[in-house]
């Protein structure tokens, strides 16, 4: 049909890596997430009344938007029951996992408006560097299943299931046994079956999983000639319930979260390509006090915060790989890759801005949107008492809520309905 005029469709979420970039394991590729809008952005306007802006291209009659952010690699998107895209993110900055780095499971909007990890992103989490990749939720106990590697880049490994209600350790499950063979593609139904692609010694075909003996069942295909991979069933899927996160109707780019006001967009004229975020407390946090970047230099409580520094990771994009030397720094952060700004790490970084903290630990501020940055709380001598060590991103005059730094969002501010300075000044503050 003409460009606009299908009557109802979907987006197509998938991954793709700009040509010449490289990665912070020195890999030459950074994946990250697009929209492909079907209908040229009219789908979006279908659901919000609204085109989204995004990159044309009129010779496929469609529009793609970049929903993601990352400095490494977001990859294996998948949709999950309520309609959130989950996949797998890289993530290698610091010194998380001996210099390792992990790949955490991740889900986000549709939109990319609000990422939120999972599982696989902390110390104490089963799995440590190993890889975690095309992760599916089962439909009768929810289960959140994933292939678990031995090695951050391969495909292959063994299964692996956390809660998808209560990703936990205590949740965490092997799901195969059988130690001698290779998974892949893991596939639910809704009957509770699950098909995977499974190889013994080299040549993978499609079995029914057997949840009981932790093992492939019945072969349901295998072609000698090919290995078998990617099964999906044709049947009547669910259907999700779409997290509309554009909910300012004419007023398009606010967000019900963004804690900016629509003549404020309008008088002052902010760029389309800034959003906010807001913290409420960032003294809150379960981490420890240690030498490691990850851990607290020092504790803290309200008012010992006195500003953030907003720090951008900055793709690297270098054809010559010899002029970068990977090692240095490793006897202080036991790895092979340094964390500071130098050509180590195959990133660069740069300061966006400062913003004072409120007494009460909390701030929010406006910065620039569709960029990976973290935040480091800062003392009262400027000196960082602790980084965030995820690669975090805004989308344009989207909002994003932090309730503290590693702490469940379950006992946060946020979901408590407690108010903070930082929130009560942006929106009445008259200066």
């Amino acid at each position: 049909k003409e460009h606009g005029t299908v009557e109802k469709t979907g987006f197509i979420i998938f991954a793709g890596s700009p040509d010449g970039v490289m990665d912070e394991f020195h890999n030459p590729y950074a994946y990250n997430l697009f929209r492909l809008d079907t209908q040229g952005g009219h789908v979006l306007e279908r659901i919000t009344g609204h085109v989204l802006s995004g990159i044309e291209f009129p010779n496929l009659n469609t529009s793609i938007d970049q929903i993601t952010y990352n400095v490494s690699s977001n990859f294996d998107p998948a949709l999950t029951p309520d309609g959130n895209i989950l996949f797998s993110s890289v993530q290698a900055y610091g010194s998380r996992a001996g210099g390792k780095g992990r790949v955490m499971l991740c889900v986000d909007n549709w939109d990319g408006a609000y990422p939120r990890p999972i599982y696989g992103n902390c110390d104490e989490e089963i799995g440590g560097a190993s890889g975690k990749s095309q992760a599916k939720i089962t439909f009768g106990d929810r289960k959140l299943v994933y292939i678990e590697s031995p090695y951050m880049n391969w495909g292959v490994g063994q299964l692996s299931a956390v809660s998808w209600d209560a990703p936990y350790n205590k949740t965490y499950e092997r799901l195969s046994k059988d130690e001698g063979g290779l998974y892949r593609s893991p596939y639910p139904l809704p009957d509770d079956r699950m098909l995977v692609s499974y190889a013994e010694r080299g040549d993978f075909g499609i079995y029914w999983f057997d949840f009981k003996n932790g093992k492939a069942g019945e072969l349901v295909h295998n072609d000698p000639e090919w290995n078998d991979h990617q099964p999906a069933p044709v049947y009547i899927k669910y259907k999700p319930r779409w997290i509309n996160t554009f909910t300012a109707g004419k007023n398009f780019g606010v967000t019900a979260v963004t804690y900016q006001p629509f003549d404020q967009v309008k008088v002052e004229g902010y760029p389309h390509s800034w959003g906010t975020w807001i913290c409420f407390d960032t003294t809150l946090t379960d981490l420890p006090v240690g030498p490691y970047p990850h851990q607290r230099a020092k504790a803290t409580k309200p008012g010992d915060v006195k500003a953030v520094r907003i720090v951008e990771g900055v793709q690297c994009v270098e054809s010559d790989a010899e002029r970068f030397k990977a090692g240095a720094g490793s006897h202080l952060l036991g790895g092979c890759r340094s964390s500071s700004n130098s050509g180590t790490a195959f990133q660069q970084r740069r300061i966006i801005g400062y913003q004072y903290v409120e007494d009460d630990g909390s701030v929010v501020t406006s910065q620039t949107a569709d960029t990976p940055y973290y935040i480091q709380n800062l003392d009262e001598r400027g000196m960082a008492v602790q980084s965030g060590l995820s690669w975090a991103y805004l989308r344009p005059y989207h909002g994003r809520i932090c309730s503290g730094c590693h702490d469940g969002s379950y006992r946060g501010r946020a979901f408590q309905n407690q108010h903070t300075k930082a929130l009560y000044n942006w929106w009445y503050d008259d200066r």
